[in-house]
């Protein structure tokens, strides 16, 4: 649980392409459903996150509920050679008691717009500029981040499974 925000600050630097925020370039390399018929969907393409000069970060796209479900238990995965994997369980329809005591975290979950409570109906969710989320107290942390990761995360609906895989690349752009 511990590692949550961590998580949540990868995906949404990585999803997407940019050179902002103190010179970084974060850039998605893949992503996918690791399910057929998946419960939350994302795209086949065109969902982004821009990280503007400013150090905020916002998502541009949707996602796509398939199915109402009335629970959401899972893992994820991190990989980030040659650090060791960080793994974990949660569930996802207690969110909101897992991030009470962690406001950033918080509001980077109101930027995607996502459920944190169960039940969920079914439906699109979608964001875009209108909701950013600064990570300028981190900016002299993502080199921590730099290099290639991926995210696998396995959710188990009562209705079905759910299943994402991310690959992405943080790198400092060179001058000169």
């Amino acid at each position: 649980m511990k590692y949550l925000f961590d998580l949540l600050v990868i995906l949404l630097i990585y999803i997407g392409y940019s050179t902002a925020c103190n010179g970084w370039s974060a850039k998605i390399v893949s992503y996918k459903n690791c399910v057929d018929n998946g419960i939350i969907t994302l795209p086949t393409k065109g969902l982004k996150v821009v990280l503007d000069k400013d150090c905020n970060i916002y998502v541009d796209g949707c996602l796509e509920i398939t199915k109402s479900y009335k629970s959401a238990k899972g893992s994820y995965h991190i990989k980030k050679p040659p650090l060791p994997m960080i793994d974990g369980d949660m569930d996802f329809c207690e969110l909101d008691k897992q991030i009470k005591s962690m406001p950033d975290a918080q509001k980077a979950i109101d930027m995607f717009g996502l459920p944190v409570t169960c039940p969920v109906n079914a439906g699109k969710i979608c964001a875009g500029a209108e909701k950013k989320f600064s990570i300028t107290k981190y900016k002299n942390q993502l080199g921590m981040a730099a290099g290639t990761s991926t995210i696998k995360v396995e959710v188990e609906h009562d209705v079905g499974k759910s299943c994402y895989e991310l690959e992405f690349n943080l790198s400092k752009v060179k001058k000169g």
